[in-house]
């Protein structure tokens, strides 16, 4: 059972009530007796309790008792608690003595196996508990439901709780609550985790649950929720701005995915040292060491940090997501199948969200009826994936795929079988430079010249942005930062020619690092304003109910054979600047 403060006794007795009779000796018993259970003497303070009470009259008398009866639970001496708690009389208190008086004969009942009769001394709303009481009575009814069977709600009452423990203590019951939650078949898990009030911190515990299980989310976490940690940051500046104290980098900077991490750690660099505002104090990681992500989340949390920024593989995300010890808010670099808890995000530069914004840009220019031409690369189906989807939701539809390959070069037959005399609205290109090329000059004798085309970023795979005349007309999604849209930002050819690391695929992961930055300064925000953005060097940022960052791009289009920013009017078959 947790301790009940010692302060709450003092406060206690100074307040007093009409009815108290102590003499002068037992005054100052009372601060005697005071000042031993604020120094964690709980066997003397309750002598010297039991000392005043015997020297009291009336309530002054019940109440001497009851703080007797306190102080022996806490010396761990329950037979003299509950002797002590029997000499008090609960129709002379009020207030938080009375409930004082509930909550230890809530513990003697539960100890003697009686948790019915336990939960009915702890009925009472919440709301109606002192917020000095309310941690102990939340960790009574945990115990009390437990011993009933009742797992899921005792989990409940335990996440009522972490807001008010201490580091130490919270992951002990973090770990209590993740195994009471363990009890529960699929069914009753997922049944018990829609019921549960907006706002209650254990859905949080309970999603968490769901999704290592593979099973769905009823609905999506309430991202108002704070996170442990973000109270603890300083305050806001007028815009948002709220940076911590102390900020850890966890990357690999060591083994095969170091040029990445470097690239990422980098741009992140470079958005720390271009704020001229306060800047937390800020330390790397490498999760490339022997101890993993698990190992540098210990060393960033032994120096003091306040928030994480990273890691940057899925399987790392999922490792850190994963850990019931995690209590400082998160930007993740990447998405795993554990969605980040209330307070934290996942950033990902991803196929996916580029999929998705293809089909945006489409149906918002009004054409809805789209031809998709891919090849068997996983990049190029996880877009498409995102693509089908995103399309259909905006009332749109994918007349047919064709699936294209290198070894067959003649993509005629399959795109005129495909659509029969049918001519679509655009084309949706999942393909790489190359397939491109080989697309673009066959579209004549397909019966396809004139329609918009629209791919992802994996069309720069293999592409010439100098010289790549037989992609031109061909738009994509951009970062705005690479297009020159971005002001504010070191220009990326002056970063690519005096930084190796901002060079080649690295400048996309630099941008990436620079927006990293931006996420942690205003991850606050974001996670408790639903319509915030933030304009980065990767595109609009917002961040959705799962905690998933969104990311909205520009889009560029080739054009004499150079890559320039596309026109934000209607998709031509060669829009661009010239």
């Amino acid at each position: 059972m947790l301790r009940l403060i010692p302060l709450l006794l003092v406060l206690a007795v100074s307040t007093g009530c009409a009815s108290v009779a102590v003499s002068p000796e037992a005054s100052v018993q009372q601060d005697s007796a005071s000042q031993l259970a604020a120094d964690g003497k709980h066997r003397d303070s309750a002598r010297a309790w039991a000392a005043v009470a015997n020297a009291s009259r009336g309530a002054a008398r019940d109440r001497a008792w009851l703080y007797a009866a306190e102080q022996y639970r806490l010396a761990g001496d329950e037979g003299a608690a509950n002797q002590a708690w029997t000499a008090s009389n609960r129709r002379r208190l009020e207030g938080a003595d009375l409930l004082l008086h509930d909550l230890l004969n809530a513990g003697f009942q539960a100890s003697a196996g009686r948790s019915a009769e336990a939960l009915a001394l702890l009925g009472q709303p919440r709301e109606s508990v002192p917020a000095a009481q309310r941690q102990r009575w939340h960790g009574l009814r945990a115990d009390a439901l437990e011993a009933q069977g009742r797992p899921f709600d005792a989990a409940a009452d335990l996440a009522w709780q972490l807001e008010t423990l201490d580091r130490g203590a919270r992951a002990a019951a973090v770990r209590r609550i993740d195994g009471l939650l363990a009890k529960l078949s699929n069914a009753t898990l997922a049944s018990a985790s829609a019921a549960v009030p907006a706002g209650h911190p254990v859905y949080l515990y309970a999603g968490r649950a769901l999704t290592q299980r593979g099973l769905p989310l009823p609905r999506p976490y309430d991202r108002s929720a704070s996170s442990p940690g973000l109270d603890q940051l300083p305050p806001a500046e007028r815009d948002g701005y709220r940076p911590p104290l102390r900020l850890a980098a966890l990357l690999p900077l060591s083994g095969p995915m170091a040029a990445a991490g470097h690239s990422v750690r980098d741009g992140l660099l470079a958005g720390y040292y271009g704020e001229n505002r306060r800047r937390p104090q800020l330390r790397f990681h490498d999760t490339a060491g022997p101890d993993g992500v698990s190992g540098a989340l210990a060393k960033a949390r032994e120096e003091g940090a306040q928030m994480i920024v990273g890691p940057l593989t899925r399987d790392e995300v999922n490792t850190l997501f994963g850990l019931p010890e995690l209590d400082l808010p998160v930007v993740a670099l990447n998405r795993g199948t554990v969605p980040p808890p209330p307070g934290s995000a996942a950033y990902a530069l991803s196929p996916e969200d580029e999929g998705a914004a293809a089909a945006d840009r489409l149906v918002d220019r009004g054409l809805r009826s789209v031809l998709v031409v891919t090849q068997a690369d996983d990049s190029a189906q996880r877009a498409l994936g995102a693509f089908r989807e995103r399309l259909k939701s905006l009332g749109g539809q994918v007349l047919t795929e064709v699936t294209v390959s290198e070894s067959n070069p003649d993509y005629v037959p399959a795109l005129q079988a495909a659509l029969g005399g049918a001519r679509p609205d655009a084309l949706f290109l999942s393909l790489k430079a190359a397939q491109a090329r080989l697309l673009s000059s066959q579209m004549d004798a397909a019966g396809l010249i004139g329609v918009p085309r629209v791919a992802t970023s994996l069309i720069l795979s293999g592409a010439n942005l100098r010289m790549d005349t037989e992609l031109d007309g061909i738009e994509y999604p951009e970062l705005p930062w690479l297009l020159g849209l971005r002001g504010g930002m070191p220009d990326p050819d002056t970063i690519g020619q005096t930084l190796p690391s901002a060079q080649g695929g690295g400048a996309r992961l630099f941008a990436f690092g620079m927006d990293a930055w931006l996420l942690s300064g205003y991850l606050d925000q974001l996670a408790s304003d639903p319509g915030a953005q933030l304009r980065g060097a990767t595109g609009e940022l917002q961040m959705d109910s799962f905690g998933g960052v969104q990311r909205r791009p520009a889009w560029a289009v080739f054009s004499g054979g150079r890559s320039r920013p596309a026109l934000d009017g209607a998709l031509l078959p060669d829009a661009g600047t010239p």
